[in-house]
């Protein structure tokens, strides 16, 4: 069973001179060697009134909608639509049915988006699989320029749903193929997303790592720190014991005579001297004491604060790795069906074509910022100029 191949995409001004002078071989591609211009006469234009100016055509439509608001330089102003089977399909089908197959087609897709607004349904015989590159530009019923209010979600599936059912009623034994989505393109064919993900995945670890490192030696010296003040507060209140010892001892003193004065009065005032150093050491102590069991404290809150920040970045870490491992090996399925896709004898062609096309738009880009960087630099002079004469004739 052959199954119906129809591709959608949407062309601003600056790409649609590149896909003239592709669909009707202006001139000869080297980027896609599947053309074989040796058989390009057998290409056939399906819609009566073609225009060999892609350009004019479109502008002429817009110009008969009468629009109120300008035109944007970055509007869409023509879709396309490609219309295609596998190699096999064609293969048992006479080129007459193969013409009746793309007139059935331009037909279907004519009444969908209005004869008036058709450009071209260029039918190329010479690459290795018939196609048409039906072409339009996107007005919409109420007659604005739209091409998203055209290609909605549901437009898209009844159209993919639509034309195979058409084809069917006319004979072809063909069936409806992938769905496309508006947006879908790009999730399977930008490899840009694949790479930012692994990217993304590799700089997660390698910050989740250096966190954990760094959040491991703050605790350890934390940690040590908080050993240090144990034994100080040890040795402190070693001290402060003793200090307490000296306060307690028996300090009585002999009973003083005549005889005996000069001694005891000496006992006395060195007994008073310990006393005073006792009680200052005391004093001394408690304060350093609580000064170190504060800082104890502090340190313990960094450390029940630090050794909970770090489990929750651990598991979030882990979390959000898991996540990006499970998108990359999704990504890597997507990438690696895409290239089999790409690889299929009936898709090669189109894919080379929609490349050529991206390179052609990038080129009238460049050439287009060039021009307009040129014009720019010509005012310029000309302005410098005429103030150069207005200067001269004031002196």
């Amino acid at each position: 069973m052959s199954y119906l191949v129809l591709h959608m995409d949407k062309f601003k001004k600056e790409a649609i001179r590149g896909i003239q002078s592709h669909n009707r071989r202006e001139r000869e591609s080297h980027s896609n060697p599947d053309i074989d211009y040796d058989r390009s006469a057998a290409n056939y234009e399906l819609h009566e009134v073609a225009s060999s100016n892609y350009a004019e055509a479109i502008q002429n439509r817009i110009d008969d909608l009468l629009l109120v608001k300008a035109v944007r330089k970055d509007a869409v102003r023509m879709c396309g639509l490609i219309v295609t089977s596998d190699k096999a399909f064609f293969d048992a089908l006479t080129p007459e049915e193969t013409r009746r197959f793309f007139e059935e087609s331009k037909a279907f897709l004519t009444e969908f988006v209005g004869a008036e607004n058709v450009v071209s349904a260029m039918v190329h015989m010479d690459e290795k699989t018939p196609h048409m590159h039906f072409l339009h530009v996107p007005v919409t019923p109420d007659g604005r320029l739209n091409a998203n209010k055209i290609y909605t979600r549901q437009s898209l599936r009844k159209l993919q749903a639509g034309l195979p059912a058409h084809l069917q009623s006319r004979g072809f034994v063909i069936e409806r193929g992938v769905e496309q989505t508006p947006g879908s393109a790009k999730r399977h064919l930008d490899t840009r997303e694949f790479k930012q993900q692994q990217e993304a995945l590799e700089k997660l670890i390698q910050e989740s790592e250096e966190t954990s490192r760094n959040s491991r030696q703050l605790i350890n010296a934390l940690e040590q720190r908080e050993e240090e003040l144990r034994k100080s507060i040890e040795e402190y209140e070693r001290q402060s014991e003793e200090a307490e010892k000296v306060l307690r001892e028996d300090s009585s003193l002999p009973k003083a005579s005549l005889f005996n004065y000069p001694s005891v009065l000496k006992k006395a005032s060195s007994l008073i001297e310990e006393l005073k150093k006792a009680l200052a050491v005391k004093h001394l102590v408690q304060t350093e004491k609580e000064i170190l069991q504060r800082e104890v404290d502090t340190l313990r809150g960094k450390l029940t604060r630090l050794e909970a920040g770090y489990t929750a970045h651990r598991k979030q870490s882990h979390e959000e790795k898991k996540e990006l491992e499970n998108q990359l090996k999704k990504m890597k399925r997507i990438m690696a069906g895409y290239r089999e896709f790409l690889l299929l004898p009936e898709i090669r062609p189109l894919h080379i074509e929609f490349v050529e096309r991206r390179r052609a738009e990038q080129l009238q880009r460049q050439q287009e910022e060039e021009r307009q960087r040129q014009e720019q630099e010509a005012r310029d002079r000309e302005r410098r100029q005429a103030h150069s004469t207005r200067g001269m004739r004031m002196r």
